[in-house]
């Protein structure tokens, strides 16, 4: 049922069964293309590189994901608006564990002060990203290996 919905008509779903569908039943039946869209990304063939197959997931992962991130993001706008109202005008102060605002605050007024540490999580991050470029390319060839041994 939920297989290849984009190539389905309207008038061909069963109305009947739609409405009775729970919420999270329709959004996997929308989720599906985007599913198997990832898994046939895993698996072509040769010239796709590792590394076009991790950025394509990401970006499909975003998508399949966005019937969570939204109603959040939604959820902590409003949540922030309503603090930001309350705040001012009735001078009530939220708890430190429901303070979006000063949350966001601190988060976009983060600085490092250390230039030190900062230039070690510089090259920290930069020898996490060589060893995981290396991993990918050594995936490739180990793939380009097996499939020239196993065509022969």
């Amino acid at each position: 049922m939920y297989r290849k919905i984009w190539h389905k008509p309207l008038h061909q779903r069963k109305i009947k069964q739609w409405k009775q569908m729970s919420f999270f039943s329709k959004i996997i039946y929308y989720q599906q293309p985007f599913i198997d869209h990832l898994v046939s990304t895993w698996l072509e063939p040769l010239p796709f590189p590792t590394i076009l197959k991790v950025m394509v997931t990401c970006i499909l992962t975003i998508f399949i994901l966005l019937p969570i991130i939204y109603p959040a993001v939604i959820f902590i706008w409003s949540y922030a608006e309503v603090q930001y109202i309350v705040e001012n005008h009735y001078d009530i102060a939220f708890p430190d564990k429901l303070n979006v605002l000063s949350y966001l605050q601190r988060l976009y007024s983060f600085r490092i002060v250390n230039e030190k540490y900062n230039l070690f999580l510089v090259l920290y991050l930069e020898r996490w990203r060589i060893v995981g470029t290396a991993i990918a390319s050594t995936i490739d060839y180990i793939r380009l290996a097996l499939c020239l041994l196993f065509t022969t």
